[in-house]
């Protein structure tokens, strides 16, 4: 993930954090990314103390290493416009949280609200926050959803079935 403004990762740090103390005490946020946002996200986090609770794991290009912090996860998150990251995360059978009225990418249709994903509202740290905790609250759920957030994923968005559309165009 590209740690840059636009992508937001501040609202979703701070997000967090107001929610510390109610979340599990083994919950972690890890961060996988870097950009221009990555320095002013350090800072913050060790300001405020938090290191031990958000974990900075920078850009993983190994596919093991990156499986293992998904298959880890109860959920991603997308506090900015969605990307690609949507379409990985579905790929392991992780729901994620989007923000709602974004400028999102394509990517945004393999959202399926209370199957794959929930919504929080755009720019609103209390609402972020709040949603935060409720995906916690809801953790079986999202446990029981991961096969089929798999299965809609390669049903629709696998390279194979994307590459197919084309096909037929022709």
């Amino acid at each position: 993930v590209r740690l840059v403004k636009s992508k937001k990762p501040m609202l979703l740090i701070k997000a967090f954090h107001n929610v510390l103390d109610q979340l599990p005490k083994k919950t972690n946020l890890i961060i996988v990314g870097d950009g221009d946002q990555f320095s002013i996200i350090k800072d913050y986090v060790l300001k405020n103390k938090i290191e031990h609770r958000v974990i900075l794991k920078g850009h993983i290009f190994n596919f093991e290493r990156l499986k293992n912090l998904y298959f880890s996860s109860l959920f991603s998150v997308s506090p900015g416009y969605i990307g690609l990251s949507v379409t990985q995360s579905f790929s392991f059978g992780v729901p994620m949280l989007v923000s709602k009225k974004e400028n999102h990418s394509p990517e945004i249709e393999a959202v399926n609200e209370k199957v794959n994903a929930l919504y929080f509202k755009t720019n609103d740290l209390s609402n972020l926050s709040f949603s935060l905790q409720k995906l916690f609250d809801n953790k079986n759920f999202w446990i029981n959803q991961r096969n089929i957030i798999v299965e809609n994923c390669k049903n629709q968005y696998s390279n194979e079935i994307m590459a197919q559309t084309f096909i037929d165009l022709v």
